[in-house]
C-alpha cells in the first residue's frame, strides 16, 4: 500500500497545515519525493507553498475521477496537489458514502512516483476528510497543548474509531503537539494526559515560534525562510521520527542529528 498520511483534526488553529507543509518540505529536503495534496477549500497549504489557486482543476478531476493535477514547487522533490474555494462545492453531486473513495480512484490514475502522498485535510468531517481518510493508511493529528486543544483530540479520535468500519488499515500513526509552550505548567500536564492516552505515539513538539507564523506569508516552508530557527528544528526532528516510525527502520545517522536538534 502506498504510503499515504492524512493531516487532520476537526478543531482549526491548531497547526494542521503547518505540519502538512513543513513535514512535507522536510522530507523533501532530506532526500523523498513527496506529493501534497491540499484537501482543504481554503487553500492554505497552497498558499503556504506559494501557489495561488481557484481549485478547479482539483475539483474537475474530483468529479471525473480523473489524474490529480499536480505542480511543481520551489522546492526539490516536493510536488503539489493546489486547491481553493471552488472544491468547496465537492460532495454536492454525493449524497452518501459512495462518493468516498473518488479520490483513492484519482490518485490511482495520476502519474508520478512519490515516497509519501501527505493530504492536508479540512477542519470538519465532510466529503474532503472522509474521501482523504478512506485514501490513507496513516493518520497524524497535530494538537494544540492546551484543554481545549485535548477536547477537540478526544473529538477525532472518537471520529477515526467509527470511520474504521469504512477503512479497517487506517491506524492514527502520530499525535504531534504544536504551539507549545514548556514552561507553563498546563504542557506538561497535556503531554503527560497524550502520552498516556497514546503510548509511544507522541512525537517531539513543535515550539511556539514566529517563524512558523511568518512563513506562509513568504510563500514558503520555514526551512525555506529561516534554516536556522526553532520552528524548522522542530519539524526536521519530528520528520525524522516520523520517517523512522512508518518505514520500520533506524538510521543510525539520524541520531546524531536528533540528539543534536533535541538539545536545542
Amino acid at each position: 500500500m502506498k504510503k499515504v498520511v492524512s493531516v487532520v483534526n476537526l478543531k482549526g488553529g491548531v497547526g494542521k497545515t503547518t505540519t502538512a507543509v513543513n513535514i512535507a518540505a522536510c522530507w523533501a529536503e532530506m532526500g523523498k519525493k513527496v506529493l501534497l495534496v491540499d484537501m482543504d477549500p481554503q487553500g492554505s497549504a497552497s498558499i503556504s507553498l506559494g501557489v495561488m489557486n481557484e481549485g478547479n482543476e482539483l475539483l474537475e478531476a474530483l468529479q471525473k475521477t480523473a489524474g490529480l493535477p499536480v505542480v511543481a514547487t520551489e522546492l526539490a522533490g516536493l510536488d503539489l496537489v493546489p486547491s481553493g474555494m471552488a472544491l468547496a462545492t465537492a460532495g454536492m453531486w454525493h449524497a452518501d458514502s459512495r462518493g468516498n473513495d473518488i479520490l483513492a480512484q484519482c490518485l490511482e490514475q495520476t502519474p508520478g512516483e512519490w515516497d509519501f502522498i501527505i493530504i492536508d485535510c479540512p477542519p470538519s468531517l465532510g466529503f474532503h476528510t472522509m474521501n482523504s481518510l478512506m485514501t490513507c493508511r496513516y493518520v497524524i493529528i497535530p494538537v494544540e497543548t492546551s484543554f481545549l486543544g485535548l477536547n477537540g483530540l478526544k473529538q477525532m479520535v472518537s471520529a477515526l474509531e467509527s470511520f474504521k468500519a469504512l477503512n479497517p488499515e487506517i491506524e492514527i500513526e502520530a499525535v504531534i503537539p504544536c504551539r507549545a509552550h514548556r514552561r507553563r505548567r498546563i504542557h506538561w500536564d497535556i503531554m503527560d494526559t497524550l502520552k498516556e492516552m497514546f503510548p509511544r505515539k507522541v512525537s517531539p513538539i513543535i515550539r511556539e515560534n514566529v517563524s512558523l507564523a511568518e512563513a506562509p506569508g513568504r510563500g514558503k516552508p520555514v526551512i525555506l525562510t529561516d534554516r536556522i530557527s526553532n520552528g524548522a528544528d522542530d519539524y526536521r526532528l519530528v520528520s525524522l521520527w516520523l520517517d523512522e516510525r512508518i518505514n520500520g527502520t533506524e538510521d543510525p545517522e539520524l541520531n546524531q542529528v536528533r540528539q543534536l536538534i533535541s538539545s536545542i
